[in-house]
Order: structure tokens, then C-alpha cells, then sequence
């Protein structure tokens, strides 16, 4: 992650709020780990390549955009119905 990854954070977060940006992060995270992964099975990119993650973020960001309020929704539904599940 670089300066600009950073500053793309800052800016997002800047007008989504801080709930939003940490959906945004995970999102981005996951969807560059998964392309990294093919990448690297398809053996276009190597271990030690470099794959940039600003349009990951900014998929995250179109995601939360659209998605975010339902997706964290479902997140917090979900774990606070584990929370109450009776053993």
C-alpha cells in the first residue's frame, strides 16, 4: 500500500463515513486478494509482483456505495444472532 492508496482512503472515507471506509478496505482487500490469487494460479503475475490497489479500493468503494447500509446490515444481524444462538 503507497502514499496514494492512503490518500484515496482518506478521501473516500472523507465522504463515506468511517463505517462505510472500513466496508471499503475489507471489500478492496478481498477482491485483490482473490484476483492476486488467480493471477498468481494463472501464473501471470509472480509472489513477489506488484498489483496496484487502488481500483480494488475503488470497487469497494462502488460496492459500499451501492450495497453498504444492506451489507452492514446483514454483518451485524448476523453476528448478533450468534451472539443470542443458546447452547
Amino acid at each position: 500500500m503507497g502514499g496514494g492508496d492512503i490518500k484515496l482512503i482518506a478521501m473516500i472515507g472523507s465522504f463515506l463515513g468511517w463505517e462505510k471506509v472500513l466496508l471499503t478496505i475489507f471489500l478492496g482487500s478481498l477482491s485483490g486478494s482473490i484476483i492476486g490469487i488467480i493471477l498468481i494460479i494463472l501464473r501471470k503475475k509472480g509472489r513477489k509482483d506488484t498489483i496496484p490497489f487502488g481500483p480494488f479500493l475503488s470497487l469497494g468503494t462502488i460496492v459500499s456505495i451501492f450495497f453498504g447500509n444492506y451489507l452492514i446490515s446483514l454483518w451485524f444481524s448476523i453476528v448478533l444472532s450468534q451472539l443470542y444462538v443458546k447452547k
